[in-house]
């Protein structure tokens, strides 16, 4: 969040914090290098993509899919977790399986050196408050800036990748997402090798299964939820640094005006979350007869709050410690659908298993590297106060209109008499 004070309109910000266009929304938002790096080893590509550098990570996709294909990766390394070390190396074909390193090797450094960048460029921004437009209109599409919830987002990517990027406002990252996804389904005949194992047909499965295509969805699966999930922080924490600013320049605005005085007046004091109801309210406040100087509205800095486990649309600020365990889905994912090519469930089953057991396991490994007492969800919090000096017959309207717009709470300031 903004810790400067508002910079003057007039000087022009160097550093963005965030874009909003019908493409979909994006931010300057402070990544973890290490985990876009496991990400791009995971699956080249999605380190970017998590970094938001997603033309980037469309084209190293895009690689990924052309070059592990022609060289046969993706069976080497089935074939080898399976023991079968001289069919693994017959697999690959040299003159392709060449070209994959440098690249490989590439996506891991660039998406770690683009992380620490992007913090950089944050911190500078942040110093510099830049604006941020909250809403873009074309022909195409409405994108407004709004809070959404971030298990929403995971929980329709999980029923299928590209929706929780859809949900989460990003038209183009949900549409590749989506599209990549039907179509490695329908090349590695995972829809009838699904069917199957859900009917008991587990014998089959191995047989029907794509080997070289299949892998590639155990990464995919759960990059997509998590990217989803981390999409929708990113920008209700986006929504929240549009509003501070926008109430800090307000106030500035506001503050060579004189206090409009009254004989017999009430100051009421009442507290909201960022929405569009505090921008609302306000107005409202404003047609009942209120003078705009006598409306003060301004972001509350909030005291460090403990660790959670899941975000909520109350408190996104990057404290929450699934990055771990779904960085354990990933790669008991991926073990799971190997070796379920020769047990007896099949590639399907022991994939799912692997994605739910790898992902309670880095979650774990996540809580006892913390070390201290945690939350499951994140609290409510204060984040803006609004504060009404009003004449006293206007009270009651004002007290009436403050729940209406979804008022966290408000207290009538008792006057004192000297």
């Amino acid at each position: 969040m903004p810790y400067q004070k508002f910079q003057s309109a007039d000087s022009k910000p160097r550093y963005s914090k965030g874009q909003i266009s019908v493409f979909g929304i994006n931010s300057i938002y402070p990544r973890t290098p290490w985990i876009a790096a496991w990400w791009s080893a995971a699956f080249p590509g999605f380190g970017h993509m998590y970094i938001g550098k997603y033309l980037h990570g469309f084209l190293l996709i895009i690689w990924e899919l052309v070059v592990n294909n022609q060289a046969h990766i993706n069976m080497a390394i089935a074939l080898s977790f399976l023991g079968r070390f001289e069919e693994a190396k017959a697999q690959i074909n040299q003159s392709w399986g060449l070209l994959y390193v440098a690249v490989f090797v590439y996506s891991i450094w660039d998406s770690y050196r683009c992380a620490v960048e992007i913090n950089k460029s944050h911190s500078l921004a942040e110093i510099e408050d830049a604006p941020i437009t909250p809403s873009a209109v074309s022909f195409f599409d409405v994108m407004i800036l709004e809070k959404k919830h971030p298990w929403v987002g995971l929980v329709w990517s999980a029923l299928s990748p590209g929706l929780g990027q859809l949900y989460g406002g990003s038209t183009v990252v949900g549409t590749f997402l989506l599209a990549w996804w039907i179509y490695v389904c329908y090349k590695s005949e995972a829809i009838r090798a699904w069917l199957h194992s859900f009917l008991g047909d587990f014998s089959s499965v191995p047989g029907i299964v794509d080997w070289q295509w299949f892998l590639f969805l155990p990464s995919m699966y759960a990059f997509a939820i998590y990217q989803a999930y981390t999409a929708v922080n990113e920008s209700n924490t986006l929504y929240d640094i549009e509003q501070i600013r926008f109430l800090r320049a307000r106030a500035e605005q506001l503050s060579h005006l004189p206090t409009a005085q009254n004989d017999a007046v009430v100051q009421v004091i009442a507290t909201f979350e960022h929405s569009p109801f505090v921008e609302i309210v306000i107005h409202d406040i404003e047609k009942l007869g209120v003078p705009p100087q006598n409306i003060v509205a301004l972001p509350m800095e909030n005291l460090e709050s403990q660790t959670h486990i899941i975000d909520s649309i109350h408190r996104v600020d990057g404290k929450s410690i699934l990055d771990g365990a779904m960085m354990g889905a990933t790669i008991f994912g991926v073990l799971g659908a190997i070796y379920g090519f020769v047990l007896y469930w099949g590639p399907i089953i022991w994939g799912l298993l692997g994605l739910v057991g790898g992902f309670f396991l880095g979650f774990i490994i996540e809580l006892l590297l913390h070390k201290k007492k945690m939350k499951f969800v994140s609290s409510r919090k204060s984040e803006v106060l609004v504060e009404v000096t009003c004449p006293a017959a206007m009270q009651e309207a004002l007290i009436k209109l403050l729940k209406s717009r979804r008022a966290n709470g408000f207290v009538i300031v008792p006057q004192r008499f000297t």
